[in-house]
């Protein structure tokens, strides 16, 4: 009689009753219950992967290789390596991610919401421009203007100016290239050009004859720049969804600032 108050056996005999009744109404923490639904739902994943039904003996090796990997799995989250491993920790961050987005209704935009998009990240679409074009340059001295005038004609009528024995310069820069060759004004006007007609320009130094070939660059074809934008577009809209449902989750939660 002694022996039952003592305090020690009254502790243990309530942690026996604890445990009892958590396996009884809550269940064992290692059992691992595996319905008919749920072995259905894994053979079936793993039809899926062989393309074909497996054989009976397959579909056993299959569920034997799927218990051990449950039991190693689950006594893993016991030990809270799900919390120690960077790389687990962050796994789990993006599937929660992933799950957020697949529960978020994106809207689809208008034509107004995707050039509202373009002005605010036109640098991701437009490639800078690239101006291909060829010049003649004439020294400013006595006769230099009824020369360029004379070789102007010609080129205008299909003349090369190597067959004219002039030499000409071809460049494939960007505007800033030639506003270091030509100056600002120049520069501007070779940039409007109407492609492969020699023009009469002139810098402060030289007299200029100057075909524009081609312009690269500048924004992608209608079609394809819709398609990047629609995808631009919606992938904004779904980093915001993810960040506002995040944060209501993160609401539920308090955290306490422990001083140093």
């Amino acid at each position: 009689m002694a022996i039952l108050r003592e305090p020690t056996l009254h502790f243990f005999a309530i942690a026996a009753l604890a445990l009892l009744g958590q396996r009884l109404f809550v269940g064992d923490g290692r059992t691992i219950e595996v319905t008919p639904v749920l072995e259905a739902d894994l053979l079936r994943r793993y039809q899926d992967q062989l393309s074909r039904p497996p054989t009976s003996a397959e579909a056993a090796a299959f569920m034997a290789g799927w218990k051990l990997d449950e039991a190693l799995y689950r006594e893993a989250l016991r030990e809270g390596l799900d919390r120690d491993d960077p790389t687990v920790r962050t796994l789990l961050i993006n599937k929660l991610r992933d799950r957020l987005l697949l529960q978020s209704r994106l809207p689809e935009p208008s034509e107004a919401d995707l050039s509202q998009y373009l002005e605010q990240h036109r640098g991701e679409f437009e490639a800078p421009l690239i101006y291909e074009h060829e010049f003649v340059a004439f020294a400013k001295q006595a006769g230099a203007e009824q020369e360029r005038a004379r070789y102007e004609a010609q080129l205008r009528g299909g003349a090369t100016p190597s067959a004219l024995g002039l030499r000409s310069t071809v460049a494939n820069v960007n505007r800033e290239r030639m506003v270091q060759e030509f100056g600002p004004e120049v520069a501007d006007q070779i940039a409007k050009l109407t492609p492969g007609q020699w023009q009469e320009l002139e810098t402060s130094d030289r007299l200029l004859l100057v075909k524009l070939n081609r312009v690269e660059g500048g924004l992608p074809p209608a079609d394809v720049l819709h398609a990047q934008l629609l995808a631009g577009w919606k992938g904004a809209q779904a980093q915001t969804a993810v960040l506002q449902a995040a944060q209501t989750i993160a609401a539920r939660y308090r955290f306490e600032e422990k001083p140093r």
